[in-house]
């Protein structure tokens, strides 16, 4: 005859028991979108006939931290010769930010995507 004991110590050790492992094969991402790099945006800057070229360059230096006062000055020069100049290429939101920052100094700038040319 089995004890009580016995039988709650079988029951016990089948609860306990692991499942069998599973192992899943590595899966590739369904669709462009889960490859698809993060959008980038373009900061444009205008030339204009209101603002001194110093000032925009000390603007351009003050606004993007990324941007040294030689790049400045290059960007300032493009601008004023060719009518505008790319700042830079950020994500949307950090672009948007800059050309904020731009804009509320009184200079011309806008914010479009780059294309994949």
């Amino acid at each position: 005859m089995v004890s009580s004991v016995a039988r709650q110590a079988v029951a016990m050790a089948d609860v306990l028991e692991r499942p069998p492992e599973v192992k899943l094969a590595p899966q590739e991402p369904k669709g462009d979108e889960m490859n698809a790099r993060g959008k980038k945006y373009k900061l444009l800057l205008f030339n204009d006939s209101v603002n001194k070229r110093e000032f925009v360059a000390r603007v351009l230096v003050a606004t993007i931290p990324e941007v040294s006062e030689a790049k400045a000055y290059t960007i300032m020069q493009q601008a004023h010769t060719q009518g505008f100049a790319v700042c830079g290429v950020w994500v949307y939101e950090l672009a948007e930010a800059y050309c904020d920052g731009l804009t509320s100094q009184g200079l011309t700038a806008a914010v479009t995507e780059e294309s994949d040319e």
